[in-house]
């Protein structure tokens, strides 16, 4: 009998490892576009392991915690399966909550249940820059392999969603402004240091590769507010410098073929001009009428059924006829939007698209909720806990501010996020959980 009582804590701590290793799994795998199926295999492992752990007392009690996070995150997940049955495409819904809405799910409860000290959440932290340090050596060896035999000059380097490069831009996005706020706000060696330097270095390298103007905005917008929630004036003066020796430097370049566009960035009608825009204004019109057709429910969780509401509300044919504009991103030269070739471009259309309006208010109430615990924290937590915030926080801005032209709803992005939030609430509930200690 008593050999059995000690063994319990043993089978509950390596249980609890493997939980942990599955977590770290899917938080390494997250940045690279490929390997589907090893993602879905991780998912169902963590799910199998989070079972038993999910009996145990200390897990249930987190679970019961009076936290506004997490209970928005419920509601918000209970909405896309009510909606997703109620809508006229309840079989795409349903296919797509198991694969993309438990994912989150797991990396959320995993984070906030599981992550009781800053070694952990630093740990975790590690895997997504191992991750995304990985994708950047594979697209470096792809875009070294072009440019060996062609110059920037002929247009630009070629991507695809089959190769390591494709989507680096969106992945640097989030994963830059991480790293910059790791190197600079946490416990790290010399060494760790520099390789998180040079890491930073051809990050920024091959986002300027890739062509995509947001990317390089966003990062420079999450580094800024970064220092400035550090008040690191002298470092934050640094940053403006390099921003304008880079603005410079475009500038003085006669020819810079297809990376002409970041001359652009200068321009004020970029950011508020359809063509400055890239089009977003028809395609963000498009999807705003649909929305109006279903407000309250949406179409269901998944976006790629867009294709389908255009079709079978007559969109379409509308389009065609009399706004070219939205015919060309919708239809482009078919009668007819293809299944999962046109997205909103904008999270939050994307949400009220798919859950409707309340759905969207929950998820706006969910991420005031997740930055308000982050900046109370940040002031008045633990102090071994406000730096880790800090890069908590710059990371989830960065998040957030891609998402203003893409839909960062699901995939690898959305999936960080969600782990990032998950650590935030296991910060503060550990923190509770102190505090209750000392009180008794």
């Amino acid at each position: 009998m008593s050999e059995a009582v000690s063994m319990a804590p043993r089978e509950t701590d390596r249980l609890l490892q493997v939980t942990m290793g599955l977590w770290f799994g899917l938080l390494f795998i997250q940045p690279f576009e490929k390997f589907v199926a090893v993602k879905y295999l991780l998912m169902v492992g963590l799910l199998i392991a989070s079972v038993p752990l999910a009996m145990r007392a200390d897990i249930r009690q987190r679970l019961r915690s009076r936290n506004m996070v997490l209970a928005l995150a419920l509601a918000i997940a209970i909405w896309c399966i009510a909606v997703s049955v109620a809508s006229p495409y309840s079989a795409d819904s349903l296919h797509a909550l198991p694969r993309d809405l438990l994912l989150q799910a797991e990396l959320l409860l995993v984070g906030c249940l599981l992550v009781r000290n800053p070694g952990q959440a630093r740990t975790a932290l590690w895997v997504i820059i191992a991750g995304f340090a990985a994708v950047s050596v594979l697209s470096c060896f792809e875009v070294g392999a072009y440019l060996m035999h062609h110059s920037l000059s002929e247009g630009q380097i070629p991507r695809s969603h089959k190769s390591f490069w494709g989507g680096y831009a969106t992945m640097a996005s989030f994963c830059l402004p991480l790293i910059i706020a790791f190197a600079v706000s946490t416990a790290a060696t010399l060494r760790q240091r520099a390789l998180l330097a040079a890491l930073v270095i051809l990050g920024v390298v091959l986002t300027g590769l890739y062509g995509s103007r947001s990317p390089l905005l966003v990062v420079a917008i999450s580094v800024i507010v970064l220092f400035g929630l550090l008040r690191a004036w002298k470092a934050l003066a640094a940053v403006f410098l390099v921003i304008a020796l880079g603005a410079g430097w475009v500038a003085s370049q006669s020819n810079l073929g297809y990376l002409e566009k970041y001359r652009s960035l200068a321009q004020k009608d970029t950011y508020v001009t359809n063509q400055g825009l890239s089009l977003r204004l028809d395609v963000w019109s498009g999807v705003v009428e649909l929305i109006e057709a279903r407000p309250l429910l949406g179409y269901g969780y998944g976006w790629k059924k867009l294709a389908w509401a255009i079709n079978d509300g007559g969109y379409a044919e509308r389009w065609k006829a009399n706004d070219p504009g939205k015919a060309a991103y919708f239809l482009g030269e078919t009668e007819k939007a293809s299944y999962g070739k046109v997205n909103p471009h904008n999270y939050f259309l994307q949400v009220a698209f798919e859950i409707g309006i309340p759905g969207l208010l929950l998820v706006l109430a969910f991420w005031l909720a997740t930055f308000w615990l982050g900046l109370k924290g940040l002031v008045r937590g633990a102090p071994e806990n406000q730096r880790l915030r800090a890069v908590l926080l710059t990371t989830l801005l960065a998040y957030m501010l891609g998402n203003f032209a893409n839909g960062f709803w699901v995939g690898g992005l959305a999936n960080m996020a969600c782990a990032l939030v998950g650590i935030l609430i296991g910060l503060a509930l550990n923190e509770q959980s102190a505090a209750a200690v000392e009180s008794k």
